[in-house]
């Protein structure tokens, strides 16, 4: 849409200003070629010899405002003439169209660009000249016409049907068409003389401005003007965007793409750095079990991990060590209760380096639809925390419940009393024997006591063992689900380009718009 501001830009003043003077005065401007004799009805319209006419060059330098008393206008260096008996009409003679005078051409675009009506003179002689139609036909649907043959006379034949059949060629419009002999109307006027019959339609005409061009009229063909350039403009615009339409569906694909192709990129560097660390899972669990441990197994496992992890714990707690390490940055995500932030720098080099791969081809994609490509580096910057962020809540949510509920049926009561009841029973049996002896006054072997302890040693070591086996398999089969989950929520929503994803979204809405706008003119 670049291209387009400036038009677009001059097109909303115009319109603004179009809208705002709904009510005023109706301004007339005569246009055609030279010689055909605007000045001439000008002066005619008038009954005086306002402006000065030539038959064989151009006479009309500046252009000349008839207008009403007491009306205001803001036409500077024109030349004003007050006293025209038309109250709701300003009617301007404009230089020739085809001069080969640029500052003349130049005055006769200023005057249509600001009337409402525009009379196009024309004579036997010329009234197809290519120079007046480039002026006229910017301002098709635009502007209201009406034809004025202005030199005719009843032994010429008419070029009404030609001349109206070449306009709706050009898809012009016209409201009305009139046959006038404006030299002979003016010599009439100068003279007092009664009304001929070889003025033709110049009766009709002076009836036509002062008559039917009613407030109520004039307000139609205003409002007619402003909404046919609205309805170019919107037009315009449609056309413009319809044309970017592949372009713009290639730039969707092509961000759609980007972001799958650097999501499962990133999903291998975060499986790979962090999720293929099974003494992570390993840790998280059981530290979930020691603080759920019942029981003699239970509190055995806890003693054991807490010893397994004192090393780690004591490096955490000397200066320069703390926070060292992705896996012990993400363990202390799975394990603390507390709400925060963790920053564990997943997007590496290697992720920076697939982004900027990805980027390229959007920017690429971008360029051909003549968007402006945003800067790689910001985004960079919202993908390392969006990517943080998202393992962060993978890892706080459904991986950390996933440990909390493996955790939970480990320790829950009825498994901690199957684990518990072998050793329990063993020991039960042997204070019976202990008891049972002490009471008969017998001594028992030493031996008796070092086999119980050996037995209830090997007891509580293969529990522990089977215990163990069971959390790491629940570790595995938790990481297999954050795994899954982490997957998921990768393809969920898109985490890259999306100063890119806003651009293509706004062009996709403008273009809604537009096609809506135009549906409602239409309408």
């Amino acid at each position: 849409m670049q291209r387009e501001l400036p038009l677009l830009r001059a097109r909303l003043v115009e319109l603004r200003e179009r809208s705002e003077r709904v009510e005023d005065v109706l301004i007339v401007a005569l246009a055609g070629g030279s010689g055909v004799g605007k000045s001439t009805l000008l002066n005619a319209l008038a009954g005086d010899t306002l402006a000065e006419t030539s038959a064989m060059r151009p006479c009309t330098a500046v252009p000349t405002v008839y207008h009403p008393p007491g009306v205001k206008l803001e036409f500077e260096g024109w030349r004003h003439i007050s006293g025209s008996a038309l109250e709701q009409l300003v009617i301007i003679d404009t230089p020739d169209s085809d001069t080969i005078l640029r500052e003349h051409r130049e005055r006769v675009v200023q005057v249509l660009a600001k009337c409402d009506l525009i009379l196009l003179c024309g004579s036997q002689e010329k009234y197809l000249d290519e120079a007046t139609w480039s002026l006229l036909r910017p301002l098709q649907e635009e502007r209201a016409f009406i034809c004025v043959e202005t030199k005719a006379t009843p032994e010429v034949p008419s070029i009404r049907e030609h001349w109206l059949g070449r306009l709706a060629e050009q898809d012009f419009q016209v409201l009305d068409y009139f046959r006038v002999s404006a030299l002979r109307s003016l010599d009439r006027k100068i003279a007092g003389r009664a009304l001929s019959p070889e003025e033709l339609d110049f009766p009709r005409l002076e009836v036509f401005l002062r008559d039917e061009l009613s407030h109520e009229r004039i307000v139609r063909i205003k409002r007619s003007n402003v909404a046919g350039l609205m309805m170019k403009t919107v037009a315009s615009l449609c056309e413009r965007m319809e044309e970017a339409g592949p372009r713009l569906a290639a730039v969707v694909e092509e961000i759609a793409n980007a972001n799958r192709d650097l999501a499962r990129e990133s999903l291998e560097v975060v499986e790979r750095r962090l999720f293929a660390e099974s003494h992570l899972w390993n840790y998280a669990l059981g530290r979930e079990i020691s603080l759920r441990a019942k029981g003699i197994v239970g509190t055995l496992f806890r003693v054991l991990e807490g010893l397994r992890s004192l090393p780690a714990r004591m490096a955490g707690w000397l200066p320069g060590i703390r926070g060292v390490g992705l896996g012990r940055r993400a363990a202390s995500v799975l394990t603390s209760r507390e709400m925060i932030q963790d920053d564990l720098q997943i997007a590496t080099e290697e992720v920076a380096l697939r982004y900027e791969a990805q980027h390229s081809e959007v920017a690429l994609a971008l360029t051909r639809a003549e968007f402006e490509v945003p800067d790689s580096a910001p985004g960079l910057q919202e993908y390392r925390e969006a990517l943080n962020h998202r393992v962060t809540q993978v890892l706080r949510g459904p991986a950390r419940d996933g440990i909390i509920r493996y955790a939970r049926g480990l320790t829950s009561w009825p498994l901690t009393l199957l684990l518990d009841l072998p050793p329990l029973a063993f020991f039960l049996y042997a204070a019976y024997i202990i008891l049972n002896t002490y009471f008969h006054a017998t001594v028992l072997d030493i031996a008796f006591l070092v086999h119980s302890a050996s037995v209830i040693g090997i007891v509580l070591l293969a529990e522990l063992s089977v215990f163990a086996i069971a959390a790491r398999t629940c570790a595995w089969a938790a990481r297999r689900r954050a795994v899954r989950a982490l997957r998921a929520a990768f393809l969920q929503q898109p985490l890259a380009f999306a100063r890119e994803q806003h651009m293509a979204a706004e062009a996709i809405e403008l273009l809604s718009t537009l096609h809506e706008l135009r549906a409602s003119l239409r309408q």
